[in-house]
């Protein structure tokens, strides 16, 4: 103190000019503050945690260390700097010290924040839903039940693609599938077989590759080769084999077969093609209502995140529901010309995520 005063009693006009710049040093620091919060009161003001900054450290050094030492230039981070040059203020060492160091944690705990929501956008993944449509039951001399509902494709956001997309992709099923082999034109590994299903498709006897026309072990197939996505069709040859929920629960476990080994593939549960009227026989198994239970079964473990239900019947059935009669030789399967139908619905029905290829995209 007595040095103070003796510079003060000596040098006036240094000690009023050094005096002086400290204000305007606060100052211009809480100008720029109050520039960007107008709004703060002055309790919030002084709260801040630069002005919080500035005035312990002006409380921890007095006038003759702060006479001695340099300025330094801080840059503050962005909510605090405003209009300032590129963010950066003029500081006294002693005070840009400590500046400095509240910058960086601030600059610190934003990066972390910032980290934090990315991870939280990139483990949020859109959910589709699967809606059933409720009719009365119709009672029928058949051992099998009309459940009563009808499955709809899974509500989704779908991406158009083109051709590319299914280079990376394999279907799995029956005769319908051999179908969409031959006639689609889509580049795709095709294992389907005359009387396939669901209860055979990973057995030892093996399923046709039509790539090849070889009998492959499935299990085998989808443990060495990873694909991006599958597409199963199975349920018509199953519709005099047990009943639904004899069915769902081997279709269940098949899924999750394959999901264990197919982690990174998004898997599609295509719905089975309806019969036409002169196919549709109410007194025995082989049926409509039949099959729309099976349908509904394998709808039911669509989760609209890895697992989706495409239903194409109303391309190819009228309003009872029938497959049309123009559309298929023999009641059950289609002309060849109608599977360019089949496929532009599959195109319309894409589902690309950042974390899969995205070359198949339109």
């Amino acid at each position: 103190m007595k040095r103070i005063k003796k510079i003060i009693h000596n040098c006036p006009y240094l000690a009023a000019l050094l005096i002086m710049w400290m204000l305007l040093t606060i100052g211009g620091i809480l100008l720029v503050i109050y520039r960007d919060y107008g709004k703060m009161k002055w309790g919030d003001l002084v709260s801040h945690p630069l002005f919080a900054v500035v005035w312990e450290a002006e409380k921890q050094n007095n006038i003759s260390n702060l006479m001695g030492t340099e300025s330094v230039m801080v840059k503050l981070p962005e909510q605090a700097s405003g209009a300032a040059d590129n963010g950066l203020v003029l500081l006294p060492s002693a005070v840009g010290s400590k500046v400095g160091a509240q910058v960086e944690k601030e600059l610190a705990r934003e990066e972390e924040a910032h980290a934090a929501e990315e991870k939280q956008e990139a483990e949020e993944v859109m959910v589709g839903q699967t809606l059933y449509v409720e009719y009365p039951p119709i009672a029928t001399d058949s051992i099998y039940e009309d459940v009563g509902k009808t499955a709809l494709t899974t509500e989704y956001p779908y991406t158009a693609v083109n051709e590319d997309y299914f280079k990376d992709a394999a279907f799995l099923g029956d005769s319908r599938t051999i179908g969409i082999s031959d006639y689609s034109g889509l580049e795709a590994d095709f294992y389907c077989d005359n009387g396939m299903t669901i209860y055979k498709l990973l057995g030892e006897k093996g399923v046709t590759w039509q790539k090849t026309g070889e009998k492959v072990n499935m299990s085998e197939v989808l443990q060495q080769k990873q694909y991006g996505k599958i597409y199963i069709m199975l349920g018509m040859n199953e519709l005099g084999y047990g009943d639904t929920e004899y069915f769902r629960e081997h279709y269940q476990a098949v899924l999750e077969q394959i999901r264990a080994w197919q982690p990174q593939a998004v898997i599609f549960l295509m719905a089975n093609l309806h019969v036409s009227a002169e196919k549709n026989n109410l007194e025995t198994e082989f049926n409509n209502i039949n099959i729309n239970a099976k349908n509904a079964a394998a709808a039911s473990l669509a989760d609209g995140i890895d697992v989706f239900y495409l239903d194409s019947n109303p391309y190819f059935t009228d309003e009872n529901g029938l497959l049309k009669s123009e559309l298929t030789f023999d009641g059950v399967h289609l002309y060849a010309n109608n599977y360019a139908v089949w496929k532009d619905f599959l195109m319309e029905h894409g589902v690309v995520r950042e974390t899969t290829e995205t070359s198949g995209n339109e």
